[in-house]
């Protein structure tokens, strides 16, 4: 068996999984700005992954949160920062601003209660990576295996 075709191939998949994932994120992000908010309470605020700061390793890299809120009656818990993966120094950022136990505005998909985020939208200043990002996979995918299945690489 061919080993770049195979390579090609598995990263046009990946490539295809990526974009399918990304175009939802993105969909659902643009559609988060329009969603009503509520006043939640934030229940555990975790930074974690490795990053040098100053010569210290220290645990800012990425965020999980996790909070509390309350809909007609109903209790719900969210655990969705953003529809993007937000990273240092964002992370950083949120965390000094909102500490565990603190009020927070949560926004909720009013079809779905369920369905939450404390920063609606896309990524201000790269709406688009994820979606750069799966399509190059696919392209590269391809362009692998199609030049492989020619027998020019591999």
């Amino acid at each position: 068996m061919n080993i770049a075709l195979l390579a090609g191939s598995a990263l046009t998949l990946f490539g295809i999984y990526l974009l399918k994932h990304s175009v939802t994120s993105y969909q659902k992000a643009m559609a988060s700005q329009r969603w009503p908010s509520i006043t939640g309470q934030l229940t555990e605020v975790l930074l974690w992954g490795s990053r040098n700061l100053g010569g210290q390793i220290k645990e800012v890299e990425k965020l999980n949160v996790e909070y509390n809120y309350q809909i007609n009656g109903q209790n719900y818990t969210g655990t969705l920062p953003a529809f993007y993966t937000v990273m240092y120094p964002e992370t950083l950022e949120f965390a000094d601003q909102y500490p565990v136990n603190s009020d927070i505005k949560i926004y909720y998909n009013p079809k779905n209660p369920s369905e939450s985020v404390l920063i609606p939208g896309p990524r201000k200043d790269k709406p688009y990576s994820d979606l750069i990002l799966g399509l190059l996979g696919v392209i590269i995918g391809v362009a692998i295996a199609v030049l492989s299945w020619r027998g020019i690489i591999g």
